[in-house]
């Protein structure tokens, strides 16, 4: 492992654009590296899911991409910096093999079919995947322990709903819709890509969406009082960032083909009052 691998990474987290970027920059070197390898590697396996047409071609990727935690898990020798740097966070902060697996597993279900108005049951299975196990695999690089893990499950859950709504638009460009069945049912709406965008009752599926996502915040922060607030500041800050992004959509009627985002001055703002706090 060389510093070589270091930026290699850190690129692939600065090229995203992600607030996530400004959230973990802020932690000590050790990390950071682990956070920016977990967070290199969803990057990774979600632009399979995404950017790659040919389904067969997404599934082997994607199984090769298990074959490749199970080799780190099995002391073979890595070979990309990517590779490498999961080895050292994995062995560092003793990392779960099972919460790696969630995630890619999580990204086959996207692999394997264009998901279309899942049911409730189903959704939560693909958001604790791509969303929750993220956060397990999180804690323990904060230092955080096994009773922590509402809080993590609850953020996760949180920063998914949100992004249902935030993407959409994006989502349906790919083929894919993320609102659940039970929605449609209960404003009794066709199960049909094509028109869903011009269904007026849409955006009451949106603040269904949100406010479910606002209440897993609330018990984020509810569990969040019982955790050492250093531990937590990268992840506290990531929710603030989101929560952000959520207050521009919950209870306002939301423009589908605009994503929302927070520009620099906001990020800047939100960081400013967390070093003022912290």
């Amino acid at each position: 492992m060389s510093v070589d691998d270091q930026i290699a990474v850190r690129k692939i987290v600065k090229k995203s654009g992600s607030s996530f970027f400004w959230g973990m920059n802020i932690l000590g070197s050790e990390q950071k590296r682990a956070m920016f390898s977990i967070y290199a590697f969803c990057r990774i396996v979600d632009d399979i899911a995404d950017d790659i047409e040919n389904k067969k071609i997404k599934k082997a990727k994607l199984k090769e991409w298990k074959q490749k935690i199970a080799n780190l898990f099995n002391f073979k020798k890595p070979n990309t910096s990517i590779e490498k740097e999961l080895k050292f966070a994995i062995d560092k902060f003793q990392l779960e093999r099972t919460d790696f697996y969630s995630i890619i597993n999580g990204m086959m279900m996207d692999a394997e079919k264009d998901i279309r108005f899942p049911s409730k049951k189903y959704l939560n299975q693909y958001c604790d995947r791509v969303a929750v196990a993220v956060g397990y695999l999180s804690i323990k690089i904060f230092g955080l322990t096994e009773k922590h893990k509402k809080y993590a499950f609850y953020l996760g859950r949180a920063f998914q709903l949100t992004n249902i709504v935030r993407d959409f638009y994006e989502d349906i460009r790919r083929g894919r819709c993320y609102i659940a069945s039970d929605y449609l049912s209960k404003y009794n709406m066709d199960r049909k890509i094509d028109s869903i965008m011009n269904e007026p009752k849409l955006q009451n599926i949106f603040q269904d969406i949100l406010g479910e996502a606002n209440e897993y915040y609330k018990k984020s922060s509810i569990e969040s009082k019982d955790i050492n607030k250093k531990k937590i500041i990268a992840s506290e800050i990531m929710k603030t960032f989101y929560q952000a992004i959520h207050s521009k959509m919950f209870k306002r009627n939301i423009q589908i083909k605009k994503r929302i985002r927070l520009n620099s001055f906001e990020k800047i703002h939100i960081l400013f009052l967390f070093f003022i706090r912290y």
